[in-house]
């Protein structure tokens, strides 16, 4: 599933599996969206991903960041990228189960269960520009998390840009999210 420049929507209710690279995307200025009680599983990359790109990029000055997205009691099981996937250096090095990329803000991901074979199961990454990689950034592994220096909103980066967990469920969490 995926929303790009698309506001005011609720996933609710579903079943997802065995998509490719993201079970649920939300970018390019998707913002007060509501992805509540799904269950995802077998994502390579990452499971649920609110993103944008990094400043200075033409999409981003189009259509602005996603922010105030709601992530709510889902069950997520990602399976991370295949070892074909990180030989052909596909795999990007932010894989995880619900991440949230570059200078997205004040997002909210509360009460999930969620479950990554790679990467860490709740992450706060920047995507690293390598024009040398054949997805135009670092590649995994190995895993890049904590590492954002970007903000569009919610209070800069020493606020999380606003982006806040809770009550979720998680073996491994990024060290730069309050431990749940």
């Amino acid at each position: 599933m995926a929303l790009f420049n698309s506001d005011d929507n609720t996933l609710i209710n579903g079943i997802a599996g065995f998509v490719f690279t993201d079970t649920v995307l939300i970018t390019d200025g998707s913002s007060f969206n509501r992805v509540s009680n799904n269950v995802f599983s077998t994502a390579d990359f990452v499971g649920i991903l609110i993103a944008d790109p990094l400043p200075g990029n033409a999409t981003l000055s189009q259509y602005g960041p996603s922010h105030d997205n709601v992530v709510q009691g889902n069950v997520d099981h990602t399976d991370g990228p295949t070892g074909a996937e990180k030989h052909s250096l596909v795999a990007p090095s932010f894989v995880g189960g619900v991440v949230i990329l570059n200078g997205t803000y004040n997002n909210t991901v509360e009460n999930n269960q969620v479950f990554a074979s790679s990467g860490t199961d709740l992450a706060w990454a920047q995507a690293i520009p390598d024009a040398s990689s054949p997805i135009g950034v670092a590649a995994e592994p190995p895993v890049i998390h904590c590492n954002v220096t970007v903000s569009e909103g919610g209070g800069g980066v020493a606020n999380h840009n606003g982006n806040a967990w809770s009550g979720n469920t998680a073996k491994n969490i990024d060290s730069c999210i309050t431990q749940q």
